[in-house]
């Protein structure tokens, strides 16, 4: 140390042995700061820990003006020889340095480190700071005002339950995210379901019309196969004719080839011979030329002669056609002026006749106004009777409306009950179908669940068998390995003793045949006694301990002879019946206990030998009294174990001696040598076992394919069954509808002839009712004035028929005088015409004459110069007579050769064209016969498709088709298998997230079980200890007990306290002195779960009078064994039971130090 505290500015070394460790000094000399410099060493920053207000006051500040850095520095050294310190070396220095700004250099073996790694390193031996490991002035104090859940929270913390928490923790997040992901699966599996029934409707859909496509498609198929008969007829017939024209245009083609060669032969001859005719016909053709000039303008000249002679002829004619015309027309229209005069006196008259008739019909209707305003008085009083015929009227035509709607609802629902019957009729058969369907696809389903329960079974069985087997593994392993290490463990110990070869080989040979060799047991079988007289009871039997009781001496001889016989080692046997009955009195006096043999437990028949052994030693308390005792002649032996023989002729101390169990360990080395055997097989069976979990393992694999095969079929099935399941409740729906339909319906129609049987009864009532009333009803005026009326409107009848024939025959007189003057109208205009055409013809006629004479004259001219041209041509006509007749024989026969080759040709092109139209015609039918094939071919058949009259039901299925077509989902059944895929994945993930669920929660579960263990663990691990040091420092006891048992970590610790002839109480009720020691108690227990290789305790004996102080310092010097433990205290009984000692005390501001290594020694001051 140097700086710290009170130890001043120079370097203060101490050096701490193993074991006790006792610092005093009086107060005030800073004998806590050693401990206080050792937490700060190790990385305690709590001010208050250390007794300070700030860490900058942890440096000596007395010596004032002290030049030089002002710093604390301290340095702790290790003993790591055990390595428990994870650091290389056999010791190990920590070291830290503080300025005077409170900054802070860490140091692990002079290396510069971190605070944290410090305390990592000593976190891992166990040796970490903590309220535990070093104790400070007021600990205890506050310990002993505990409350039973501060009690029990210092328990978990010390043993970490907090990793606990913090997993459970951790646990319960990935719990609530598991449910968040589970509540979101099971939703979207929800919204999935859902959108699958909807998809699945749509589904049926495109599957119905799917199924309409195939049926449409098979339909126009067969259609496209009628089509493609027919045409492959009509294709046959036109190939026939085809060829057929083409067989006779072949032929007609080589007769015309025929024809053509003849004619070529004979053009020959004809040129040949007009080469020797050309000079005649070049001045022939001069001739000719003229000659046909001439005779064009002689026939023109004469046609124009004609034609105006024509004329001429005409006009003389038409002259004198005009003037008696005109005379005609003249007659005509004298006449037709009388006619008009006579017929417009006749109209006069017949308007006279008229306005008289007109006279004549009022008359009349006055007459039949008088009478008819007599008839509306007689109306009047018939109205009554009128309206009542006419009530009974529209009842009655209302009767036969009702009756004849009735008789017509009738008919309609006799035709509906029919067309029902026969639906119902349909529907029965479909429900048939569909139930013999269903039942085969209930086989189906039930094979398949039956396959897969089979398989789930099998599959269960298979994974119970290899849980089985791998947990046989798993046990027979860790058996194998216990036994492996148990085996090598006992091995040397059995080659050890059987090497020996003392008394303890000789009782194991010997153990195994018991019964048969008469052996009783062993004397320290027999006996029993408690563990406070354990060591006199050993220290005076120690020779006779392990001596073999038998019954009689008879007995003994039998097993000395066997222990001869074995060649075994030294044995001592015990008759029963040999042992004297002995009765020894205790002295008179009062420091003995008693007779040893008092203390000593046995079954009765073996009491003799507890007297044998005990009963002549008597037990004391101390050494003095036992010398005392056996100077008295009796043999004495004290508790500790310090056995007098009489007279004190000898002592025997027995602090530690124990009982070995020399023989049970030679005992085993024929069980080990079997469990060798048992290794060996255990190992082939381990094997063997893995061989066949390998087996059931590929057996698992392969029932697994199947199984996931047989829910895919199942899944199918289940679909078409449900699909199936729908459609016969819609088909029996149906049926039961139609049928409830046709019974509402009969139910109707017998309502129905009851009200028809009503209703004609009605109207017979009203038809009679209607008969009487028109019979009772009669008026003789009626009569009179209907006769009148009669007479009357004959009358007026007549007068009207011959004022309607007076204005026809006006009509006809008018119309006829219009004719006339119509007549004469045109009569007139055709008179002007005849006299403007006669002026014409006359101006034409005189033209006509000069134009003759002209024409005469040159037509003359003309006929002189043909006269001449013609006598020319007869001259050459002459002499080329023979070559014309040569040429026209050649003509003639070229003539009807080329007749006859037009006449071919002419049939040639009559047929190619024939032949053309039949070509196009059969290319057309093969392209037909080729597009008709395609598209039976693209509606997936062949031309042998069985043909049949489909228009009627193409028509209806392609009308069915239209409708679903216009709502229909074309990617439902994509989409449904989708989804279910996904449908089925996503339920695959919910029971992957149920398990998570399940592992997360049987992970939490396994995790409140693990810290309820671990808790218990400790807690049974405090209180024993609790029990045991109470129980030595105040021979009273002492217990820890749970609040709730059942929910341990919401409750306390209760901590009961028993002292010795007192009730008991809880910790908090008592005094303070005992609160005290109960809370060191407590203290020293809890230590006991986690032991550290030292311990700082600072006066927490300061509040212990001196019999508890010295037990204190009686049970640390126990404990000290195992650990350090350096201990600040005043108390003489702790530093009587010190190893070593150090002395702190004040000279001048500054602690000093003395060492005591032992009290004998002379005292030396470091």
């Amino acid at each position: 140390m140097f700086g710290f505290k009170s130890f001043g500015f120079k370097n203060t070394t101490v050096d701490f042995q193993p074991g006790l460790v006792s610092i005093s000094g009086p107060n005030g000399s800073g004998k806590s700061n050693i401990l206080d410099a050792i937490i700060f060493a190790l990385g305690e920053n709590r001010p208050k820990t250390m007794r300070v207000d700030k860490l900058r006051s942890l440096i000596h500040d007395i010596e004032g003006d002290r030049r030089g850095p002002k710093m604390a520095r301290v340095s702790v050294h290790f003993d790591n020889s055990d390595r428990k310190i994870p650091v290389d070396s056999d010791s190990v220095t920590f070291t830290r340095e503080m300025d005077d700004k409170g900054e802070n250099i860490y140091y692990i073996d002079k290396k510069q480190t971190h605070r944290s790694q410090i305390i990592d390193l000593l976190d891992m031996a166990n040796a970490g700071l903590h309220q535990l490991n070093a104790v400070q002035q007021g600990t205890v104090t506050r310990i002993s005002e505990f409350t039973s859940e501060e009690k029990r929270q210092s328990i978990e913390d010390l043993i970490g339950l907090s990793y606990f928490d913090e997993k459970k923790k951790e646990s319960e997040e990935q719990l609530e995210q598991a449910d968040r992901r589970l509540e979101v699966a099971m939703a979207k599996m929800g919204e999935i379901k859902k959108r699958i029934d909807e998809l699945e409707e749509e589904r049926n859909q495109q599957l119905r019309n799917d199924l309409l496509t195939r049926e449409v498609n098979r339909f126009n198929a067969i259609e496209s196969a009628n089509k493609l008969k027919t045409l492959k007829v009509s294709k046959l017939s036109k190939e026939r004719n085809f060829h057929a024209l083409t067989s006779e245009i072949k032929k007609f083609e080589e007769e015309r080839t025929t024809i053509r060669k003849e004619a070529h032969e004979i053009e020959s001859q004809k040129k040949k011979f007009m080469d020797e005719v050309n000079a005649y016909n070049q001045s022939k053709a001069t001739i000719d030329s003229e000659l046909t000039e001439s005779i064009q303008k002689s026939e023109q000249e004469k046609s124009e002669i004609n034609t105006a002679k024509k004329r001429f002829e005409h006009i003389e004619t038409r002259l004198p056609e005009i003037k008696s015309e005109l005379e005609t027309l003249q007659v005509g229209r004298e006449s037709l002026d009388s006619t008009i005069t006579q017929m417009r006196l006749s109209i006069q008259q017949t308007n006279d006749e008229r306005r008289r008739i007109n006279e004549e019909v009022k008359t009349i209707d006055y007459e039949l106004s008088k009478v008819r305003r007599e008839q509306s008085e007689i109306s009047i009083k018939k109205l009554e009777v009128d309206n009542k015929i006419k009530s009974l009227n529209s009842k009655f035509n209302a009767a036969k409306l009702s009756l004849s709607k009735l008789e017509s609802e009738k008919n309609d629902i006799e035709n509906k009950i029919n067309l029902n019957t026969i639906k119902n009729s349909e529907f029965d058969q479909q429900s048939n179908n569909l139930e013999r369907l269903k039942q085969k696809l209930e086989s189906v389903i039930v094979n398949h669940k039956a396959a897969i329960d089979e398989l789930k079974t099998r599959i269960n069985k298979l994974n119970q068998q290899r849980e089985k087997i791998q947990k046989d593994i798993d046990d027979v392993s860790l058996i194998l390995e216990k036994a492996s290490k148990s085996t090598a463990q006992y091995e040397t110990k059995i080659r050890v003793v059987k090497g020996i070869m003392h008394e303890d080989y000789s009782i194991s040979q010997l153990k195994s045949d018991s019964d048969a060799l008469g052996i009783q047991g062993l004397v320290y079988e027999i006996l029993s006694w408690d563990k406070e007289y354990e060591r006199a009871a050993l220290a005076v039997s120690s020779d006779m301990i392990k001596a073999i009781v038998v019954k009689d001496f008879t007995t003994l001889l039998n097993l000395a002879d066997f222990v001869r016989s074995k060649k075994l080692p030294k044995l001592k046997i015990i008759p029963l019946d040999a042992i004297p009955k002995l009765t020894i009195s205790p002295p008179k006096d009062s420091k003995i206990i008693g007779m040893l043999s008092d203390f000593i437990k046995c079954n009765g028949k073996f009491s003799s030998l507890k007297t044998l052994l005990f009963g002549n030693v008597v037990l004391v308390k101390s050494r003095e009294d036992a010398l005392n005792i056996s100077k008295t002649g009796y043999k004495a032996v004290t508790l500790e174990g310090e056995f007098f023989e009489a007279k004190a002729g000898s002592v025997v101390i027995d602090f530690n001696s124990k009982i070995s169990r020399l023989t049970k360990i030679i005992t085993m080395s024929t069980s080990i040598d079997g469990l060798n055997r048992s290794i060996d097989l255990l190992r082939k069976y381990i094997q063997s076992k893995k061989y066949k979990l390998k087996r059931v393992e590929n057996a698992l694999k392969n029932y697994n394919d199947r199984l996931s095969i047989s829910e895919t079929g199942l899944a199918t099935t289940s679909n078409n069954y449900s699909d199936l399941k729908t459609k016969l409740i819609s088909t029996s729906r149906m049926g039961g509808q139609l049928s409830s339909r046709n019974s509402h319906l009969t139910r109707r129609i017998e309502y129905l002839q009851t009200e028809i049987a009503k209703q004609d009864s009605y109207v017979l009532s009203l038809e009679e009712r209607i008969r009487i009333v028109s019979e009772n009803y009669s008026d003789p005026r009626q009569t009179k004035i209907a006769q009148e009326l009669s007479r009357l409107n004959e009358k007026k009848s007549a007068i009207t028929t011959q004022q309607s024939n007076i204005v026809s025959e006006l009509k006809e007189k008018e119309s006829e005088l219009a004719q006339f003057t119509a007549q004469e109208t045109a009569e007139k205009l055709k008179s002007k015409n005849l006299h403007e055409e006669h002026v014409s013809l006359n101006e034409e006629k005189h033209q006509l004459e000069t134009r003759l004479r002209i024409l005469e004259k040159e037509y003359a001219a003309t006929s002189e110069n043909l006269v001449k041209l013609r006598e020319k041509e007869q001259e050459l006509i002459s002499t080329s007579g023979k070559s014309v007749s040569q040429v026209n024989e050649f003509d003639s026969k070229l003539h009807e050769l080329h007749d006859k080759e037009h006449s071919l040709t002419k049939e040639i092109s009559t047929r190619e064209r024939q032949s053309d139209a039949l070509s196009r015609d059969l290319k057309e039918l093969g392209e037909n016969e080729s597009q008709i094939q395609k598209l039976i071919s693209h509606y997936g058949y062949t031309e042998s498709i069985e043909t049949f009259e489909v228009e009627p039901i193409l028509k209806a299925l392609s009308a069915e088709q239209r409708v679903l077509s216009e709502s229909i989902n074309r990617r439902a059944a994509e989409q449904y298998i989708d989804l279910a895929t996904g449908y089925r994945s996503m339920s695959t993930r919910k029971n992957e997230l149920e398990e998570e669920r399940n592992s997360i929660v049987k992970f939490i579960e396994s995790i409140e079980k693990d810290k309820r263990q671990t808790f218990l663990d400790a807690f049974d691990i405090v209180d024993k200890e609790i029990r045991v040091i109470f129980s030595k420092m105040t021979g009273g006891n002492a217990w820890l007990e749970l609040e709730n048992e059942d929910d341990i970590f919401s409750s306390g610790i209760t901590y009961m306290i028993q002292f010795k002839d007192k009730p008991k109480r809880t910790s908090t009720s008592i005094s303070g002195g005992e609160k005290t020691l109960a809370a060191v108690v407590f203290v020293l227990a809890l230590q006991k779960l986690k032991p550290s290789p030292f311990y700082l305790f600072d006066e927490i004996d300061a509040h212990l009078d001196a019999p508890n102080s010295e037990k204190l310092a009686k049970i640390i010097e126990e404990r000290s064994k195992g650990s350090q433990f350096l201990m600040v205290s005043l108390k003489d009984s702790v530093v009587e039971k010190a190893k070593l000692i150090y002395g702190v005390y004040p000279k001048n501001g500054v602690s000093h130090i003395v060492t005591y290594k032992d009290k004998r020694l002379p005292s030396m001051i470091t």
